[in-house]
């Protein structure tokens, strides 16, 4: 089967459940059109040695939880392929060994883990608002939470790929390769705490994540990290104070980064449709339809995963450290809009006098006369 290279676009590989027909590898590439015309798209590693262990009761399965998924996570016995997980590769760095820690970090069954990279835009952005590194992203972001919801994607007998649309009710975990986590698989540390058996646990990422969609089962976007948060004005979701040893979980309106976040499906196929329309960074973009209530954000406290600060190579970079904004920052803004008012109230109370004293001043010359 051929394929145009100009047309490629996302490149999978390393999963961890394949779900693959006998001539298709694991390494295949989807352009923009997959969901419409997957025949023309792959490239076809025959070196690659296939995942046979699918069968048709595991296809109906997934099929099944997959339409089921609008009810509640544990409504499951069997939570196996609940959350997809994509790893995002768009470091310019190399990044081998993040990648291969957060497989680790997401190798419980409980998820389906890919790893993708997004070929750059054939056509370069002329906007004026958006600087190029922020139209990469959103460009990246918008084929891949489009790949998300189409997928997977199985060779029909002809050996053509065929989107099965079985994760369109799955959320989304995308993580960027230049994240890093100290979150354990299990739900125990190496230490040993004499006297207090809890210090020796720390919650792993399948509890962290199920047991965060369980108790804000309201919210639209999970962030398992933030930047430059309005951490001041965070609101605790009810009962999720410490989940599982480690973490608790907030409700957000300023939550800024895109490191790291999990998309319920009205939500990711929500932020891909405003994506190909509105012209501003994802980072905004996502804050703006936050704080005007859009969309209901949670984050963890604190981050679960984090930015590689190893990797930085700008301010904006270093600034990802921080996990909340400045207080003198907001107290600075505070100030000055108080300020402001106090102003405006002067003049107005000046503009009145002077217009009583002015009325004044007319009725005597009135009665004098």
């Amino acid at each position: 089967m051929s394929t145009n290279d100009n047309d490629q676009n996302i490149l999978v590989s390393d999963t961890q459940y394949t779900v693959v027909h006998d001539n298709v590898s694991h390494n295949t590439v989807i352009d923009d059109n997959i969901s419409n015309n997957a025949s023309n798209n792959i490239i076809m590693d025959n070196n690659i040695i296939m995942d046979n262990d699918l069968n048709l009761s595991t296809t109906k399965l997934l099929l099944n939880k997959s339409l089921l998924h609008e009810q509640s996570i544990t409504d499951f016995e069997d939570d196996n392929n609940s959350i997809l997980v994509i790893i995002l590769q768009c470091e310019t760095k190399p990044c081998d060994k993040n990648i291969a820690n957060l497989k680790w970090i997401f190798s419980d069954p409980y998820f389906i883990v890919r790893v993708c990279m997004v070929d750059n835009p054939p056509i370069s952005s002329d906007s004026k608002n958006l600087t190029y590194t922020q139209y990469l992203e959103n460009y990246y972001m918008r084929k891949t939470l489009n790949y998300a919801a189409n997928g997977p994607y199985i060779a029909n007998i002809q050996g053509d790929l065929e989107p099965q649309f079985w994760w369109s009710n799955l959320p989304v975990i995308i993580v960027k390769d230049s994240s890093i986590s100290n979150i354990p698989l299990s739900g125990k540390t190496n230490k040993n705490h004499i006297g207090n058996l809890d210090n020796n646990i720390i919650g792993g990422m399948k509890e962290r994540i199920k047991i965060a969609l369980e108790k804000a089962s309201k919210a639209d976007l999970f962030f398992l990290c933030k930047w430059n948060d309005a951490c001041d004005k965070h609101i605790d979701v009810e009962n999720a104070s410490n989940i599982n040893f480690g973490s608790s979980l907030k409700w957000s309106i300023q939550p800024t980064a895109t490191q790291a976040i999990m998309y319920i499906p009205k939500a990711r196929d929500y932020i891909n449709k405003q994506l190909s329309v509105i012209n501003i960074a994802l980072s905004e973009l996502l804050n703006l339809y936050i704080s005007k209530e859009i969309l209901l954000a949670t984050v963890f406290s604190p981050n679960i995963i984090d930015y590689d600060i190893n990797l930085a190579v700008s301010n904006a970079d270093f600034a990802k450290a921080n996990e909340c904004a400045s207080t003198t920052q907001s107290s600075n803004n505070n100030t000055i809009t108080q300020l402001a008012w106090l102003i405006i109230i002067i003049i107005i109370i000046i503009i009145v006098a002077l217009v009583i004293i002015q009325l004044g001043n007319r009725n005597q010359y009135t009665s004098t006369q």
